[in-house]
């Protein structure tokens, strides 16, 4: 029996049953699968027998992890925005963490996540328009909860004197473009580790935003960072 993708899914509903390792294993493998499936051939066209075959598995095993491609679905849009923007709103509510620390340890959660997630996070990206419209309004609604943490971050730092007088929404939206383009060139081969990549991208950022200051000193040596932390994914790259 099928169940529509609001109703089905125990995860947007918080209700997630605990499963073994095996079972973990094949779930993600499913929604990989399908992530891949639905972007190739398109999420209308994609059935749960296409899925099944895929994988290996009986149509029958298939639904012993989910009961339809819409919950599957439900589980991407969970894993890609819901618990991203519930994470980030975590954050903005520790009260011992500056704007800065904020805005730090949202961009270096955010990165490891995506560059840990393999190829999921840009398949996802290419199927927001297939989202149907059940899903739709919780996907928009966690999408702008992320954006909105950054915003209020960069507007919290400028009233601190921490970051310089910019338009908080637009700097939100250069501060998420840099974070999510690193799934665009990162390989898992490389030399450095999405922790690694995502502490240069979060100094970047910050540095970028920094109050000016007329300590010579000082800013010779943030521009003498950002070289070097510049140099370090020109390599990865060339």
């Amino acid at each position: 029996m099928q169940t529509g993708p609001a109703s089905a899914s125990a995860e947007a509903r918080g209700q997630r049953l605990p499963t073994n390792p095996r079972k973990e294993l094949v779930r993600e493998q499913l929604i990989d699968i399908a992530a891949r499936m639905f972007d190739s051939k398109g999420y209308t066209q994609t059935g749960m027998a296409d899925i099944a075959r895929e994988i290996g598995l009986g149509r029958s095993a298939v639904y012993h992890y989910f009961s339809s491609k819409e919950e599957i679905l439900a589980a991407l849009v969970e894993a890609e925005a819901l618990k991203p923007s519930l994470h980030l709103q975590e954050i903005i509510d520790d009260e011992t963490l500056s704007p800065t620390e904020k805005l730090r340890r949202g961009l270096i959660d955010g990165i490891v996540r995506r560059l840990s997630s393999g190829s999921r996070f840009l398949l996802f990206s290419r199927l927001e328009t297939q989202i149907p419209d059940q899903l739709g309004s919780l996907y928009n609604r966690s999408r702008r909860q992320i954006y909105d943490f950054y915003v209020r971050c960069i507007r919290d730092g400028i009233a601190a004197g921490d970051f310089r007088e910019v338009e908080p929404k637009v700097a939100a939206f250069a501060v998420i473009g840099m974070a999510n383009w690193t799934s665009r060139w990162y390989s898992p081969n490389g030399p450095m580790t999405p922790e690694q990549i995502g502490e240069i991208i979060a100094d970047i950022a910050i540095q970028g935003l920094r109050a000016p200051t007329n300590d010579i000193a000082s800013a010779r040596a943030t521009i003498q960072s950002l070289r070097g932390q510049i140099d370090d994914l020109e390599k990865m790259l060339f």
